[in-house]
């Protein structure tokens, strides 16, 4: 079955919580143990406790860590990474939406967008995440309106446009009593778009359908029955196959695919997201961080690099002095930071030129490698277009990277 993977994200009881309760609930994917133990209000049960599973996090009202939930439809497969919506909290938010296909942006209709919205949509934006779903909640507190729905929707137009988020989609809900979530309402008839679940069961996910072939080698061996060495590494994207002539990057040099081992069986071709052994005709130039692509579609190749970055280390600024570790998939350089081009503003988007960054603030900056670093546009090739930054003297992940 395809897995989908998808983010919530809003502030304080904007429903989070409420939301994927009422998923799972509806879904079927709650076990009766677990129902008898959640709380309940008359006779209906606290979705919210469904899914906060902190007892602090009850006490206290908020989500500070990243939950991850798993369920099932007769479709799909689905894991939700609940993230903190707090500014604060933005480099767990980070690391929890970083791989997925949606983000559902839940804002209270009784409040409209607020300053965590904007903060959410730089996120998402940040991490050109495919589909954006502004779940706007509690419609029910006013009497399913629609031109609360309509006004909401087009103050977050502008937002959008500015950020440039592509697939955007309005929806109107409400997580506590189901209206929205995986049937159409009847108390919003004026309303003739998809409920939330139809919406997630028939999105595409397949973001590495199109583009270049990639192949990121992760590490080698020797065949001790054969003596010939063996290279294990992840397709990135499209297919790569058997018979295949490559191009290995940094070095250029050319290799030819003579066989392709996943477990115990031998492949002809190897699909994007699958990690397989390979024998080649030569192991000139080929070590782990090798980047392996078709002759007639190369990578960039370069020293200097243009990304978005999210600051995540709060110990530790953005020193354009500083030596740092560069990591995109296996491949690793040390690097400093030539320019800032431009801060994000978080609250206007507006671009401004600074001396350095701070934690939770996201730029655009020109990097600088120790030694030629294989990438590509996110759009070309987004699985080779995301990085992170490493502090050498802690090893600790300082700033995640998007390439432009």
């Amino acid at each position: 079955m395809e897995l989908l993977r998808f983010t919530t994200a809003g502030s304080i009881d904007d429903g989070k919580s409420t939301l994927t309760g009422r998923l799972l609930y509806d879904t079927g994917n709650i076990k009766d143990d677990v129902l008898e133990s959640v709380s309940k209000v008359g006779n209906t049960i606290n979705l919210a406790h469904i899914t906060d599973g902190l007892r602090s996090e009850r006490a206290g009202g908020i989500t500070i860590d990243i939950g991850y939930r798993y369920f099932k439809t007769n479709n799909r497969k689905y894991i939700i990474s609940d993230a903190p919506g707090h500014f604060q909290y933005t480099k767990n938010m980070v690391t929890g939406a970083s791989n997925v296909d949606v983000m559902i942006i839940l804002v209270d209709a009784r409040n409209g967008i607020t300053s965590q919205t904007r903060l959410h949509s730089l996120v998402a934006s940040f991490l050109r995440t495919r589909y954006v779903v502004v779940a706007i909640n509690k419609m029910d507190a006013l009497a399913y309106a629609e031109d609360v729905f309509e006004s909401t929707r087009i103050e977050y137009r502008s937002i959008a446009e500015k950020l440039q988020l592509r697939d955007v989609i309005f929806i109107p809900i409400s997580a506590l009593h189901g209206d929205n979530v995986s049937a159409h309402s009847e108390n919003m008839p004026w309303y003739n778009g998809p409920d939330l679940l139809s919406f997630l069961e028939q999105c595409d996910t397949q973001k590495t359908a199109n583009g270049p072939g990639r192949l990121s080698i992760q590490y080698t061996a020797e065949d001790e029955s054969t003596g010939r060495t063996l290279y294990f590494g992840k397709v990135l994207s499209v297919e790569i196959h058997k018979g295949e002539r490559l191009t290995v990057f940094p070095s250029g040099n050319e290799v030819l695919i003579e066989k392709y081992i996943s477990g115990y069986e031998e492949l002809e071709t190897a699909k994007a997201g699958e990690n397989i052994c390979l024998e080649l005709n030569t192991n000139d130039g080929v070590k782990r961080g090798s980047i392996l692509a078709p002759l007639t579609h190369s990578p960039q190749c370069t020293k200097h690099l243009t990304a978005d970055i999210c600051w995540l280390d709060p110990e530790i600024d953005c020193d354009q002095n500083k030596e740092f570790i560069l990591r995109i998939n296996t491949q690793e350089s040390i690097c400093r930071f030539r320019d800032i081009e431009y801060r994000i503003n978080p609250f206007s988007f507006d671009k401004e030129r600074v001396a350095g960054l701070k934690v939770n603030e996201v730029a655009s900056v020109i990097i600088e490698t120790e030694i030629p670093i294989a990438y590509d546009n996110y759009d070309v090739c987004p699985e080779n277009a995301r990085g992170i930054i490493i502090d050498p003297a802690t090893h600790n992940t300082v700033a995640a990277i998007m390439i432009h």
